[in-house]
């Protein structure tokens, strides 16, 4: 059996053989052919490739130097946090047009290739509508300013300091429920919310806010007092939380400036790059210092130790005093709990001033 195997094995070795040999000469002119027909094919493609070899090269050329000039800048003028977020923007819009002009290289005639995917992207805008969304409300708060790293915001029902900006979503450490303290959970939110929801910015003018409260007396109580006793505990409170007044800032600002002078000054002097750094993130610092007081001059205060403003209400049952105070923004619900506690432990301790309370009393009438 073995025997007839080898046998047919060499019969046909030999027919295959006769044959190749018979029409070696058609065979051989088959083979120059297609290796000359592929090898003009890699030869007119080897421009394409080098062309886009430099194109790739050339974005990232373009990539890093754009970023290093926007670092500097954006560190030179102590708004680092917003470098990020335009590096970002130049880094898709340099990728996209690297890939218009592969494209281009590739098919020839980008415009019938631009005209058919504009077509086919009209098809899908539909299926894609919450990522488009996500991506204008990216460029909406890039552009606008709506926040920036740092910032504490409230969208909806989540409040927290923003950590990250992405393209699809913002990243958020959420606070601690009824708590101004971070509680470590990160919180995503997508971006199209700053297109559809109202968004608080509690830093956007500085750290310093306006907040407030009210409590209620009773009509029997000495409202004068209540007045008197809620208007110092207040203050007392802010002049621990917000110890800057006017004279206090306008030092400040004029040190400040001086400050920034002469860093400015020495920073073109010297040739060190290692001493143009230090100089350069010393310059963040005070800028961002420079930032907070001009927050608090915004709100036009002639001295933030001045005393806080009551107003006074006559409700159904009660007498209404709302007072309106200067507050950190770190530290709202603090302050609101230690102007509680400190108004009452003050009207334990007086006279004629009762806090107001849902009750029933029932009086009775004597005989005639």
């Amino acid at each position: 059996m073995r025997g007839k195997n080898k046998g047919f094995i060499l019969g046909a070795l030999l027919l295959i053989f006769f044959t190749v040999y018979t029409f070696r000469d058609e065979f051989y002119k088959s083979i120059l052919k297609n290796y000359t027909s592929l090898s003009a094919g890699i030869v007119s493609w080897i421009p394409k490739f080098v062309t886009i070899v430099v194109i790739i090269l050339f974005a990232k050329l373009i990539i890093s130097f754009v970023n290093s000039l926007l670092e500097r800048y954006f560190r030179y003028v102590g708004k680092e946090k917003e470098y990020y977020s335009v590096s970002s923007i130049v880094k898709y819009i340099v990728w996209i047009l690297s890939i218009l002009g592969i494209l281009s290289v590739i098919i020839g005639n980008l415009g019938v290739w631009l005209t058919s995917v504009g077509l086919i992207g009209f098809g899908i805008t539909f299926a894609l509508q919450k990522p488009i969304l996500n991506f204008v409300g990216w460029l909406t708060i890039i552009f606008s300013k709506t926040y920036s790293l740092g910032d504490r915001i409230k969208v909806g029902d989540d409040k927290g300091d923003v950590i990250e900006i992405q393209m699809m979503s913002t990243v958020i450490d959420g606070l601690l429920e009824d708590s101004d303290e971070l509680s470590g959970k990160i919180i995503t939110l997508p971006n199209a919310q700053v297109l559809t929801s109202p968004i608080i910015n509690f830093t956007k003018s500085g750290e310093y806010i306006w907040d407030g409260l009210s409590v209620d007396i009773t009509y029997e109580s000495n409202w004068k007092k209540a007045e008197e006793i809620l208007k110092d505990v207040t203050f007392k409170v802010v002049n621990k939380y917000v110890s800057v007044s006017k004279d206090d800032h306008s030092e400040k600002h004029e040190h400040i400036m001086e400050t920034l002078g002469i860093l400015k000054k020495h920073h073109g002097e010297t040739e060190n790059v290692a001493e143009k750094q230090i100089i350069e993130k010393r310059m963040g610092e005070i800028q961002e210092e420079r930032k907070r007081l001009e927050g608090i001059k915004k709100f036009a205060f002639k001295d933030i130790k001045k005393e806080p403003s009551v107003r006074v209400s006559l409700r159904d049952s009660s007498v209404g005093l709302s007072v309106r105070y200067l507050a950190h923004y770190r530290s709202l619900r603090m302050m609101k709990s230690e102007i509680n506690v400190a108004f009452l432990h003050r009207v334990a301790r007086t006279k004629n001033v009762e806090i107001a309370y849902p009750h029933l009393q029932i009086v009775r009438k004597g005989k005639t």
